[in-house]
């Protein structure tokens, strides 16, 4: 078997093939029509396709072919034996002359070249609907041409829009009708990698997951997974760093690393690392350690372990605001409008709380409220004292009060004629039985 490369506008293999029947056919593909698209404004951008040109001189007793001759083409994943990929291809009454022809649109579909070996098959009826076929061996390695589409273990998911870009395991996956996702590399079997919204990103690791998983491809974009194992970023721009089994449903949510941590649905929420927290209350906070839980908004919450449940005992830091333009009571919010702290039935809290109010013009005053807070079924109570730091005004108060709900009101009063700012920083002992 005599083998040649040969040069042919743009990358093109021929290789010659020897028949038990005494045929043989030199070959080789090439790049798509048009070869690498203009980057650049969609609207002058088109799909390159999955479809390569073949071109081969086919002879038969050592003599060129002339005439008209049918062809089966068939994609393989080994060199002999294996498994088929995708249907086979015939192309009829294609011209042969001197041995020379061509077939301009061969395609296998967008999944066959990822990265994998593969092989042709080539079938031949010379003259055309002369009777059958005779399939020559060996089978033929495809080389660069089709890769043109993929390096390898790299290949592509086209889209009209943005292209996606998939790397590592070759079962790694990008949920059809995503664009502009990208999957570094990692994944094995049973455990691959993927992106199921639009541009999400799983730079590495192991059973790595950004996007949802469910619904549109276009509801949770934007989400990245740096690596480790077992992590989704399911929210809209989510994003878990790394460590194994960590899960950031909501939006915005970042998960440094750690294990088994969990920001749910709430939007804006951090955890750094550590084992088992989780974080609910929209832009919450937990720094690491181990078991934390937080409900309320902007809660910072720190655990180094659980009785029973995350959360049960913990610290955490609440930061409220507010406004006074006169001498009535008005409470200060966790974000300056409406939200507070919760203290759920069953628990129990130890508040050690600095207030602060301050004018523009400069007069300030400051208080330290202590005290306890409990819900027992239902039903909460607090004590409190307040203590003054400094006072400018003794006309302005603070105090704090519990309702009904359950929600923990930090409460300030000014003199009217004074437009005042405070702000209150409230600490807390927490435990849950």
């Amino acid at each position: 078997m005599k083998n040649r490369w040969i040069l042919l506008s743009g990358i093109l293999a021929v290789l010659v093939l020897a028949l038990t029947a005494g045929l043989t056919l030199a070959q080789g593909p090439e790049p798509p029509e048009g070869g690498v698209q203009p980057q650049g404004d969609v609207s002058i951008r088109e799909l390159m396709g999955t479809a390569f040109t073949y071109q081969g001189q086919l002879k038969k007793d050592g003599n060129p072919v002339n005439g008209t001759c049918d062809f089966q083409f068939s994609l393989w994943n080994a060199a002999s034996g294996g498994g088929q990929l995708g249907l086979t291809l015939t192309r009829s009454d294609v011209d042969v002359n001197n041995g020379l022809f061509t077939i301009p649109d061969l395609s296998f579909g967008a999944d066959r070249f990822n990265g994998d070996a593969r092989w042709l098959e080539i079938a031949v009826r010379c003259p055309a609907a002369s009777g059958s076929y005779t399939t020559l061996s060996p089978r033929q390695k495809l080389n660069p041409a089709p890769y043109a589409l993929a390096l390898p273990g790299l290949w592509t998911r086209q889209h009209a829009t943005s292209p996606s870009l998939i790397g590592g395991y070759s079962g790694n996956g990008v949920t059809s009708g995503v664009m502009g996702a990208t999957i570094s590399g990692g994944g094995a079997p049973s455990h691959i990698n993927s992106v199921t919204d639009d541009y999400g990103t799983v730079g590495g690791g192991y059973e790595n997951r950004a996007g949802d998983g469910t619904g549109s491809v276009a509801d949770k974009p934007y989400a990245t997974v740096g690596g480790g194992s077992g992590n989704t970023a399911g929210g809209e721009g989510a994003t878990v760093s790394g460590g194994v089994q960590n899960t950031a449903s909501g939006g915005h949510a970042t998960i440094g690393g750690g294990i088994y941590n969990q920001v749910t649905a709430s939007w804006d929420a951090t955890i750094g690392g550590g084992y088992g927290n989780i974080a609910e209350g929209q832009g919450s906070t937990v720094p690491g350690g181990v078991q934390a839980r937080t409900v309320s908004y902007g809660q910072m919450a720190y655990a180094s372990g659980q009785f029973a449940n995350a959360g049960d005992a913990q610290t955490s830091v609440y930061v409220v605001r507010g406004t006074t333009t006169d001498d009535n009571w008005y409470s200060l919010y966790l974000d300056g409008v409406d939200r507070q702290i919760f203290v759920a039935s069953g628990r129990t809290m130890a508040f050690d709380i600095l207030v602060v109010g301050r004018t523009q013009a400069g007069k300030s005053n400051g208080y330290r409220i202590t005290g306890v807070v409990e819900n027992v079924s239902g039903s909460p109570s607090q004590w409190h004292s307040v203590s003054t730091l400094h006072e400018d005004d003794t006309g302005w108060g603070t105090q704090v009060m519990v309702a009904a709900d359950g929600c923990l009101h930090v409460q300030v009063n000014g003199d009217t004629g004074d437009t005042v700012r405070w702000v209150a920083v409230v600490h807390t002992a927490e435990v849950s039985w």
